[in-house]
């Protein structure tokens, strides 16, 4: 599917944050937003995924395309089957109370703000593909198989807290894509590691996006991180200054069930 912001606006008390952001995202894509602090990147992510604060004062629209070869597109299906998505404006929704077929995911940067302390990661990850409606078996099973997919298998019952940066940070992308989003948002998803895991995280969303057909949006201030990209939109002052085509996509690799 294809998602369209349009003309996105953010304010805070009188204060324009981003001012005018469009941009379209086509199935199977890879972007790169980038820019200085403050330019209005996380806010666009934010918007993109339904986490942006209360507080704030938004206009504009957000809408999801479905595409013809989406088996969710099907005229004869019914509304819930299909998420009934077309034609409605999601900007204003938070994540909880968009629509099922909206399926647009996101990694954060700080991963403590999505995993839970207190719980097992292979459990986290499993109660989120239960969500979707799949059995306690079928939910384990998948979250021993993406979590062997990133080389995490043998965390399974530990807790975020036992974990290094990099392996909670790649727990919290396989919670993200358990439920196979069409859209993976990732806002300055290697901001708090080293070059080794950045590294290890960046091949990790190339094979979402390769071998998953997930669009990826990433949030950075890592320019050979960008330069990876399919596109590159620059953020300055809350508009978009330059969107360009990227041309130093890595080969290919092959890992697990992603």
């Amino acid at each position: 599917m294809t998602i369209v912001l349009r003309s996105l606006v953010v304010r805070s008390s009188g204060t324009t944050l981003v001012n005018g952001v469009s941009l379209s995202l086509a199935p199977g894509s890879r972007t790169a937003l980038v820019g200085a602090s403050g330019a209005g990147k996380s806010l666009t992510c934010a918007a993109l995924a339904g986490t942006l604060p209360a507080s704030l004062e938004v206009a504009g629209s957000l809408t999801v395309e479905p595409d013809d070869a989406d088996p969710d597109n099907d005229p004869r299906a019914s509304s819930d089957r299909r998420g009934d998505v077309g034609g409605v404006n999601l900007l204003g929704l938070p994540a909880a109370r968009r629509p099922r077929g909206s399926r647009i995911a996101l990694v954060p940067q700080d991963h403590s703000t999505a995993l839970h302390p207190l719980i097992a990661v292979g459990r986290q990850i499993a109660l989120a593909s239960q969500a979707a409606g799949r059995t306690l078996g079928e939910a384990d099973q998948r979250a021993t198989d993406y979590l062997y997919a990133v080389g995490l298998d043998e965390k399974i019952d530990a807790l975020p807290s036992e974990l290094s940066g990099g392996q909670a940070q790649r727990v919290a992308i396989c919670r993200a894509i358990i439920n196979r989003p069409n859209i993976l948002l990732a806002d300055e998803p290697t901001g708090n590691l080293d070059s080794a895991n950045s590294r290890t995280i960046t091949d990790i969303f190339h094979q979402i996006n390769r071998q998953l057909g997930t669009t990826v949006v990433i949030v950075t201030h890592n320019q050979q991180i960008a330069g990876e990209a399919d596109r590159v939109i620059e953020l300055r002052d809350g508009a978009i200054v330059r969107d360009t085509a990227a041309t130093n996509r890595p080969a290919e690799t092959k890992t697990g069930v992603l």
